[in-house]
């Protein structure tokens, strides 16, 4: 691709994240609408990068589309996962049904029906491995990080198994090296709880972005 579609593909993330952001922060989706989620632009500065870096990694292919959508709002679910210890089960559903959509379009285009096939089983299985945590460790694992594996694992399925796999080790090893450091600087009497949202979805964009595509 070209550094005009390259620069021109990252405005459109910019705007995208700037619309999701101020959705977000004036609806019922945050505990306090009129609520800051970051310093200004720095969610749609992420948003735009993330855009710029999965076009220069897949080029004008139909799958880029769903990725692209996939980060606007990866980048938002980290954020309000960050500042409000939730991960709204609206913008999930909303934000998955768009994503199987767009995948489900790029199949089309492709006359490919197995990445989506594929991202579904993919889908699948990460529910069961994060369901199964659920059940034996509970407390560990909440339902947001569980439905936000669903979404995760059919972007991830789609790549590939190897990204699957990846992708999904990424976003716990992640967790697991940034969870001293946060305890470190946590002040004290603060909650010991960990967002993990902000680290699935590291895990899961840095396997697309970096890992071999099937």
């Amino acid at each position: 691709m070209s550094a005009f579609s390259l620069a021109g593909w990252g405005l459109v993330g910019l705007v995208l994240g700037a619309a999701l952001n101020l959705i977000a922060t004036k609806t019922s989706l945050l505990h306090k609408p009129t609520e800051r989620l970051a310093p200004c632009a720095v969610l749609e500065i992420i948003t735009g990068a993330l855009f710029v870096g999965l076009a220069w990694r897949f080029g004008w292919v139909p799958s880029l589309f769903a990725y692209s959508w996939l980060a606007a709002i990866g980048v938002l679910l980290s954020a309000i996962d960050w500042k409000t210890e939730q991960l709204p089960s609206r913008l999930i559903w909303a934000g998955g049904i768009v994503l199987a959509v767009l995948f489900g379009v790029a199949a089309v285009a492709d006359h490919d029906a197995w990445p989506l096939i594929r991202g579904a089983f993919g889908a699948a299985a990460v529910l069961a491995f994060y369901g199964t945590l659920y059940v034996l460790r509970p407390g560990q694992l909440g339902g947001g990080d569980f439905r936000l594996g669903g979404l995760l694992g059919l972007a991830l399925g789609w790549a590939g198994w190897p990204a699957l796999l990846e992708g999904t080790l990424a976003g716990w090893v992640a967790a697991a090296v940034a969870l001293p450091v946060l305890r470190l600087v946590r002040r004290p009497g603060g909650d010991r709880y960990i967002r993990l949202g902000p680290f699935l979805i590291f895990g899961a964009f840095a396997a697309v972005l970096a890992g071999s595509l099937v």
